[in-house]
């Protein structure tokens, strides 16, 4: 409680001032406000898109016929693309580990090449083998040929030991390679040395005077000629070995520089580019299906607005 100015007590409570009463129109509007509903919202009617738009027949045809080729080439394209994934892959792994690109000539060149060397052993051996086995000269002509390929294989196992030489060393250790070599070599050596005697023996045979070609050839000197064999070599005959050698050496070195260092590194880099040739080729046959479809389509399109 305090007091005012004049000294009188006021009350704690403050005095409200009441309202004045509101006028009999301002209560009935207020009254007809709130007793009307609000306004209902009115539902605008959308034009429906789809009866609009109601599609080209052409535009469906040839999205159709689009996806048919999609759907036809999809599944070859998918193993492609999955082919190529592992060639590439394995290439990468094998390409990591020497840090090199891959060195190898293609089969269309060491193949006839090594064939040819084959067949140049054939003609004197063929002579050689028909006089001394006094055989027909069409078996003869066989087994020289058999004769020649045996030592061009062996220049080619040769050429492939020496050039992968320190890989297998690492894989297998030094020792195994060292006695692949040894063996094949003295494998080479051996034939190389047969070989050279035969062709000696034919040369002494052919040469005599008591015996011509001829006679020879032709069966009447047989004892003759085999009389005219000699273990040892005489200066004709290391004249042949070296030639034969000189074949197995231009062997050895087409085995050695037609093959890379790594022997898996040439089936990946021929797998890779296989791969990614047909994949290319895949391709360009889906990409000229989609093209004729789509001169198709545009004929049509020029067909209708004519």
């Amino acid at each position: 409680m305090s007091n005012d100015a004049f000294g009188q007590k006021k009350d704690a409570f403050a005095v409200v001032q009441p309202k004045a009463p509101e006028s009999p129109r301002e209560s009935l509007r207020d009254s007809q406000s709130q007793s009307e509903d609000p306004p209902a919202l009115q539902a605008e009617h959308l034009p429906d898109q789809s009866s609009q738009d109601t599609g080209d027949p052409l535009k469906e045809d040839h999205d159709r016929r689009v996806g048919v080729i999609r759907t036809r080439f999809a599944s070859r394209l998918e193993a492609s693309n999955a082919r190529v994934s592992r060639a590439q892959s394995t290439w990468d792994e094998i390409h990591g580990e020497v840090n090199r690109q891959p060195r190898y000539s293609g089969p269309w060149f060491y193949m006839p090449f090594m064939a040819l060397l084959a067949i140049a052993e054939v003609p004197i051996n063929r002579l050689s083998f028909e006089l001394f086995f006094r055989e027909s000269p069409a078996i003869a002509l066989v087994v020289s040929l058999l004769v020649g390929g045996v030592l061009v294989v062996l220049s080619h196992r040769l050429g492939l030991a020496l050039g992968r030489f320190e890989y297998f060393s690492k894989q297998h250790g030094w020792v195994r390679e060292t006695l692949q070599v040894v063996v094949v070599t003295v494998l080479i050596g051996a034939l190389c040395y047969g070989l050279s005697v035969l062709r000696q023996g034919f040369l002494a045979a052919a040469v005599a005077p008591e015996l011509g070609f001829a006679d020879a050839m032709n069966g009447g000197g047989a004892g003759a000629a085999l009389m005219s064999l000699e273990p040892g070599l005489t200066l004709e005959g290391w004249i042949f070995l070296f030639i034969n050698l000189a074949v197995v050496l231009v062997g050895v070195s087409a085995s050695y520089f037609c093959h890379d260092a790594h022997p898996d590194f040439q089936k990946a880099d021929v797998e890779r580019k296989q791969a990614e040739k047909d994949q290319a080729k895949l391709k360009a046959h889906v990409a000229d299906a989609e093209a004729a479809e789509q001169r198709r389509y545009a004929n049509q399109l020029r067909r209708r607005a004519s």
